[in-house]
């Protein structure tokens, strides 16, 4: 492509590459086991080939980057450098230090990963890695239980199984010399996926994949037969067929509940046999594709109670409702029965946690509207003894998360607000309710609150112009961060040190947010742009920072980046959110008008004749509706469409969530309403169809010759040349929705990739 298109398709294929996801086969099921293995616990530590510790082949980013001589333009490469930091928790007992996970990647070529252990002295600041960094070795779900004591999982086993492990820590982890070797506490055939220990210690839940009705002994066997047997073929009878980037083949993530002991060489084992809660349930707990056990399990004050989430997978209809409930068991009574709490409700309910000082008290996240993924999380708390309260019953902002308070009286929420992931701190919840905004910029997440103080927190958080760290907020409302594990990285790469965010009149004069990154080497001189559209598409460009769509990796290249929240993205009410229902390609295709001439006004340093438009999911599907509206088009030297919607009747029979497209057009099915999948759909925009053609076609009415239809000159509105990303384990939107794009700019003769 001769202009300046290609810098930008060349740019974005590089950048975007992380995110394409890997083709594999998707039918034939591969599983690893080991050979006859035990299901008790060993403590014997084994260190197989694949684990063992190479120091010549490791090398932090700090040292890496301390190598080079000279700053560079930061990039893609930089950031997926980066090392990423999460789950801090605080020392049970003391509050004076922290445990947190680090993951680091292979420098300088990414080929390998790792995830370990760190510790930091909350008083000196003093860091340890505690556990061995070795590429393919991801630490992960780990539990403080004692003063000394780490359980966690781990793939350090010797079959690369994720099992879960033990890790004791010195009495003095501050003078530690070499890593912590952990002990194996399980040995299973099948991968362990989540853990949750209760806060005594005294039972755990965790999580395999195993087809109903059978043991994890009984699925490994029944694995290892179908893949002696060169089976390819399955069967479907119901859906999910596919979710997310998975064929759905039979096996589900169920929760299994035991009780642990410490035996007196100090190591826990199980001290009864693993109870299967949803043995001969064809459901998942977690549910599929993100949920988790940190949030979608809970052990009560006592341990003696477990709720869990998990939705109706027994049907084809769990593809066309939202419907997830809570359940919960009684531990204290052998039957181990689950009791439904949230029936009554046919939207979502999710996310139990028990109060951490009453039993009979549990707070939840939950949807009022049946099959509307994208309705308003509000909190209710469930009491045993009276009705559910619904917290904060009159506001218009979605609940994302929420922690107790250790006194088990007051609650942190994690609220979107205004393009920010904001903490609130909701004290008295069961008498005079009061709330106060205590981190009001950036996005923060994973509040871990201190031992004895309840003001006192450890949390994430990031913006668009810092990756994550640690943070530590204090009860005289202050704030530091922790770690600094990227700071040599970051000193020797240029960035744009300024995010703004600007507002102008978009549909019917509303008010719309967006951003502005000028390019890190300034606004003197002319600068091309990128517009970025965001999918979801109810969700927002955050002030976070993206290890994919990163604002950074484009502005360090020269370019001014423009990025519009339009009608419909979360984080500025509902009302806003809700807007976009029957309307995906009229009022976000408004706003973004409206928001690129506003921005080229705003901002007169950007080159107008030098932009490009840029959009993954919906923003693909955007993408693909901006190119056949020429009003639009035109304004873009080039298009770049990442996993776009092209033909969204046809995509709606394919793709694997149905909730999603039948509500966001009305509740309406393909076949109900054909027009309402029709008024925004892409691919009839392809070409501008004259009239006369339509006309003509009515040969019953208008006698004309097929020939002379022919020979109409149909004009394109696809114009511009266009960059198309697809992954083919995207069941959302499937890979023939990207193929189609193509094939359609190829047969018009649109310079296209």
């Amino acid at each position: 492509m001769g202009f300046e298109c290609k810098k930008v398709l060349l740019f974005s294929a590089f950048f975007l590459s992380g995110a394409v996801i890997v083709l594999i086969p998707c039918i034939v099921v591969i599983a690893r086991r080991s050979n006859n293995c035990p299901v008790q616990t060993t403590t014997t530590v084994t260190t197989p080939p694949t684990t063992i510790w190479n120091a010549s082949d490791y090398q932090s980013n700090s040292e890496y980057y301390q190598s080079l001589i000279s700053p560079r333009n930061f990039d893609q490469s930089d950031n997926l450098r980066l090392d990423r930091l999460s789950s801090p928790q605080f020392h049970p007992t003391n509050g004076k230090s922290i445990i947190y996970l680090r993951r680091q990647y292979h420098m300088p070529d990414l080929r390998g990963s790792t995830t370990t252990l760190h510790w930091l002295d909350l008083e000196t600041n003093t860091t340890v890695q505690l556990t061995r960094p070795i590429w393919g070795i991801h630490d992960q779900q780990f539990f403080w239980v004692d003063n000394n004591t780490i359980l966690f999982l781990s793939n350090r086993a010797s079959t690369d199984l994720r099992q879960i492990f033990q890790l004791t820590l010195p009495s003095n982890v501050s003078q530690t010399a070499d890593f912590i070797d952990p002990i194996q506490i399980t040995n299973y055939p099948l991968n362990i996926d989540n853990l949750l220990v209760n806060r005594q210690a005294s039972r755990l839940a965790f999580s395999c994949q195993v087809y109903p009705n059978l043991t994890i002994e009984e699925t490994a066997d029944r694995q290892m037969a179908e893949k002696a047997s060169d089976r390819s073929i399955y069967q479907f009878d119901k859906l999910f067929i596919r979710h997310w980037d998975e064929y759905m083949t039979g096996r589900r993530h169920h929760p299994f509940l035991v009780q642990i002991a410490r035996r007196s060489n100090g190591i826990f084992n199980f001290s009864s046999e693993p109870f299967d809660v949803l043995f001969s349930v064809d459901s998942d707990s977690p549910t599929r594709p993100f949920g988790d056990a940190k949030v979608q399990w809970s052990f009560s004050a006592t341990g003696n109670s477990f709720a869990y989430t998990r939705q109706y997978d027994e049907t084809s209809a769990v593809t066309w409702t939202t419907n997830l409930d809570i359940w919960t068991v009684n531990l204290s009574v052998p039957e181990h029965l689950s009791v439904c709490i949230t029936c009554d409700n046919l939207a979502t309910d999710t996310d139990p946690s028990y109060s951490p000082t009453d039993d009979s008290i549990l707070v939840y996240r939950s949807h009022s509207i049946p099959g509307y993924e994208s309705d308003q999380f509000k909190v209710k708390i469930y009491n045993r003894s009276s009705t559910t309260i619904v917290v904060l019953d009159n506001g218009d902002r979605s609940i994302q998360a929420m922690t107790w308070s250790r006194d088990g009286q007051s609650l942190y929420l994690e609220i979107g607000e205004e393009a920010n992931n904001v903490i609130y701190y909701l004290s008295n919840i069961f008498t005079d309710r009061s709330i106060n905004l205590l981190i009001r910029n950036g996005t923060s997440h994973n509040v871990n609150v201190h031992p004895i103080d309840n003001l006192t927190f450890v949390f994430t958080h990031d913006s668009i112009l810092e990756p994550a760290n640690i943070y530590l907020y204090l009860s005289n409302g202050s704030s530091r961060s922790l770690t600094d594990h990227n700071k040599v990285l970051l000193a020797k790469v240029k960035m744009s040190n300024v995010a703004e965010k600007f507002s102008f009149s978009g549909y019917q004069n509303e008010t719309v947010w967006g951003w502005h990154v000028p390019p890190a080497n300034g606004t003197n001189s002319s600068a091309p742009l990128a517009f970025l559209i965001h999918g979801g598409p109810q969700s927002s460009w955050y002030d976070a920072w993206s290890y994919r769509w990163n604002f950074q990796s484009f502005s360090s290249q020269g370019y001014a980046v423009i990025a519009i929240n339009f009608h419909g993205s979360d984080s500025y009410g509902q009302n806003f959110t809700d807007s976009i229902i029957g309307e995906y390609g009229s009022l976000p295709y408004e706003d973004l008008k409206l928001g690129l001439s506003y921005a080229l006004n705003k901002f007169p340093y950007i080159n107008a004749s030098r932009a490009a438009a840029l959009g993954a999911s919906y923003g693909g599907f955007m993408v693909n509706w901006i190119a056949g509206h020429p009003e639009m088009s035109v304004r873009f030297k080039t298009l770049i469409c990442h996993n776009g919607a092209l033909d969204t009747r046809s995509k709606s029979y394919s793709t694997d969530e149905l909730w999603f497209n039948e509500h966001d057009v009305g509740n309406y099915t393909p076949w109900d309403n054909p027009a309402v999948y029709e008024e925004f759909n892409p691919v009839n925009h392809v070409a501008n169809t004259p009239t006369s053609i339509g006309r003509a076609l009515t040969l019953h009415m208008i006698h004309v010759r097929i020939e002379n239809i022919r020979s109409i000159r149909i004009n394109s509105n696809w114009t511009q040349p266009m960059l198309i990303i697809v992954g083919a384990h995207d069941y959302r939107i499937p890979e023939t929705q990207g193929i189609g794009t193509f094939t359609a700019l190829q047969r018009r003769g649109i310079p296209s990739r």
